[in-house]
């Protein structure tokens, strides 16, 4: 029986393999960025509902301090907050690996081209 990666973990297994880009071709790193999209949206998914725990933490601390300002200081002490943090910047530092990967690819394909002439 396989284990069941995260999404952090496959978005850390996908980096780990860009990391030595020069051994991928364009084609191989165009499947990289169509598989980093796919991962984009699940961690958006995850953004929403972590947003969400955030939102119910933050109403459970109103009630309980009284004031916004102090409900706010507490919930941004707590693992709900840190937890949609991650993943948000999971989700900025995805877009940018794609975005790497999309103008890797257009330059290879460039190169491709050159060569031909």
């Amino acid at each position: 029986m396989t284990k069941q990666l995260s999404i952090r973990e496959m978005v850390d297994e996908k980096v780990a393999k860009l990391r030595s880009v020069d051994n991928l071709s364009p084609q191989e790193i165009a499947q990289e960025s169509i598989e980093l999209s796919s991962l984009l949206a699940s961690v958006n998914v995850e953004i929403v509902d972590r947003r969400m725990n955030y939102a119910e933490k933050f109403r459970d601390l109103l009630i309980e301090h009284g004031t916004a300002p102090k409900a706010k200081i507490y919930a941004e002490a707590s693992p709900e907050h840190r937890a949609v943090l991650e993943a948000e910047a999971y989700s900025k530092s995805l877009i940018e690996i794609i975005r790497t990967t999309k103008r890797a690819t257009a330059l290879a394909e460039s190169e491709l081209k050159e060569s031909k002439y």
